[in-house]
């Protein structure tokens, strides 16, 4: 620890030893910079110099940018996309392959297309950034009538989405990187305490939430390689270690069920595996519409809903859920509580739902479980 002396010209060192039997790291995690001076596998020249932000800096931000290019098709991404276009900006949205990724196709589509017509923002997919410009640095208090000037950059870019590839240059006075996180787990001393990590995945740990190499050593969060980065997940790690390291218990992180939610308009939340190679060779798909239900009719979000709950092949063993709604990450708590205790979706279509109410959806898609397998009636 460093104790600084204001009347010396060189800082003090003190160290301090602590002596313990078990240790968590929770060091948590910081946005990835695709930059020439950083690990990152496509670095993006300009970058460096360029008077970007984070969404660790974005809410710092003392004006509203007209312009806004956000790199990065995920949660955040699309959170403060939709939030700043609500605001009056301009916003663009470039992802390398499409929005939501790692997520099912038809509910990104539908997203992506909620947001070009209601919020009126840009997508880009396919994309590449071939270099960032910048023509304006910021300036405290050289604006006009003293306030901050924001920056100008002029983002050049690759899309090939079409048939042609098509190259364009964007100008914006907001650059938001979203492009992932990393783990914070360097300059921590773990190579002394053989603590096994990597510096882009985070610290390996086994089912018990200790590290592989140090069993007296156990990691929680974004600092942990393989886990959801989200903060519940964070949290129930936490109670994985105090039931483990302190009182000898066998919590199992592989028995979390993590479900996640984008907090947009409408939600976008998952839980379990939702994307497939093959769908129809991997599981059985049941899907409702929010276009009948009528509490989506009453409050208007009829035609911006559907609920997608993927089967293990031939049963109603739950393996994964999309849904789009309002309170949609209110909804996939009952997809979580079914997966985790062996619920099937028989027996959710047989549980019966407030009317009217969106949950009705996940109810419905437990009937057309049921109904499928109803004998003809001659």
């Amino acid at each position: 620890m460093d104790h600084d002396d204001d009347d010396d010209d060189e800082k003090e060192k003190e160290r301090i030893l602590l002596k313990f039997k078990k240790a968590v790291i929770a060091t948590g995690g910081r946005p990835s910079i695709p930059s020439l001076s950083s690990s990152s596998s496509s670095p993006i020249p300009g970058i460096d110099t360029a008077p970007y932000v984070t969404n660790e800096q974005l809410f710092n931000l003392q004006a509203l940018p007209p312009r806004m290019v956000i790199l990065g098709g995920g949660v955040i991404a699309l959170e403060m996309a939709q939030a700043f276009a609500t605001f009056g900006s301009k916003v663009t949205v470039l992802a390398r392959s499409r929005i939501l990724s790692n997520g099912d196709d038809e509910a990104a589509n539908l997203m992506k297309k909620i947001m070009q017509e209601e919020d009126n923002i840009t997508f880009y997919s396919k994309t590449d950034v071939l270099e960032v410009e910048t023509l304006r640095q910021p300036t405290l208090g050289g604006g006009e009538g003293g306030e901050e000037s924001l920056p100008l950059m002029k983002v050049s870019i690759k899309s090939t989405e079409s048939e042609e590839a098509i190259t364009e240059e964007l100008e914006c006075e907001c650059l938001l990187i979203a492009t992932g996180r990393l783990p914070n787990v360097q300059n921590l001393g773990l190579e002394k305490a053989n603590v096994q990590y990597d510096e882009r995945k985070g610290i390996h740990i086994n089912d018990l939430a200790q590290s592989t190499s140090n069993p007296n050593v156990y990691a929680v969060g974004d600092c942990v390689a393989n886990v959801p980065r989200l903060t519940h997940m964070s949290g129930e790690m936490a109670k994985v270690v105090v039931q483990n390291a302190l009182f000898e218990d066998e919590w199992k992180v592989s028995s979390l069920v993590v479900p996640a939610c984008m907090y947009t308009e409408p939600e976008y939340a998952t839980v379990g595996r939702v994307k497939f190679s093959d769908e129809k060779d991997e599981v059985d798909v049941y899907t409702t519409s929010l276009e009948h239900n009528d509490r989506a009719i009453l409050d208007g979000d009829s035609n911006h809903g559907v609920v997608k709950i993927c089967c293990q092949k031939g049963t109603d063993t739950i393996v994964g859920c999309t849904i789009v709604a309002p309170r949609a990450g209110e909804m996939i708590n009952e997809v979580s509580l079914a997966m985790k205790y062996g619920i099937g979706l028989g027996q959710i279509g047989r549980n019966i739902h407030c009317y009217p109410t969106t949950g009705e959806a996940i109810m419905m898609c437990g009937l057309q479980f049921i109904n499928a397998r109803w004998k003809r009636l001659d």
